[in-house]
């Protein structure tokens, strides 16, 4: 059972487009991405941790193979109603096995700070096995949390090294914005090794 009203939890991003701001600028930053990396455009792209599904349900109206998975039963319901000819998978990200790789694994909005801790160098492994030779995984989160859920960028770099990832890019934000020491948010680019 989730502790997240699927529907509450959209509204937000439904208030921000309302409000005219881009509710998706997770997915304009993959994109970008995909072009300065020089990744396979067609190949597919996994929302990991996908909740209601709206980046992949946004990539795939931009022409993207998109699929997403996430462990809450209830938030991926919501997003199978919402784009049923999208492919949709329950299971844990450090356990979950798929049957295809990614060109891509997307992890956006804090999903690391919502795993287990001692699962997180276990999502990061388990995702470096879902990303084809050359691809990319492309995560953000927040650095400063008074909640307690925390992951520093050390540990992150960590997980990922181990992992066979290796960090090409770090922003302060889905926008580009530079990363300083000071930043209260990251967003990695790390390309899986050949």
């Amino acid at each position: 059972m989730s502790n997240w009203n699927p529907k509450h939890y959209d509204r937000a991003w439904t208030d921000m487009a309302e409000a005219g701001k881009d509710p998706h600028g997770e997915v304009a930053f993959i994109e970008r991405a995909i072009v300065r990396h020089a990744v396979s455009p067609t190949s597919p792209i996994l929302d990991a941790g996908c909740g209601t599904g709206r980046v992949a349900i946004e990539l795939a109206a931009r022409g993207y193979s998109a699929q997403g998975t996430d462990v809450d039963s209830e938030m991926l319901s919501h997003a199978r109603e919402k784009a049923p000819e999208v492919f949709w998978s329950l299971g844990n990200l450090a356990t979950i096995t798929l049957s295809t790789t990614f060109s891509v694994v997307a992890m956006a909005g804090n999903v690391i700070l919502f795993v287990d801790a001692s699962d997180r160098p276990l999502v990061l492994a388990n995702a470096a096995r879902h990303i084809e030779p050359g691809g990319l995984l492309i995560a953000g989160f927040q650095l400063q949390r008074s909640d307690g859920r925390r992951v520093s960028v050390s540990e992150w770099d960590a997980w990922t090294v181990a992992s066979g990832l290796s960090l090409i890019e770090r922003f302060a934000t889905w926008d580009d914005d530079r990363f300083l020491e000071t930043s209260d948010y990251v967003v990695n680019v790390h390309r899986k090794l050949a």
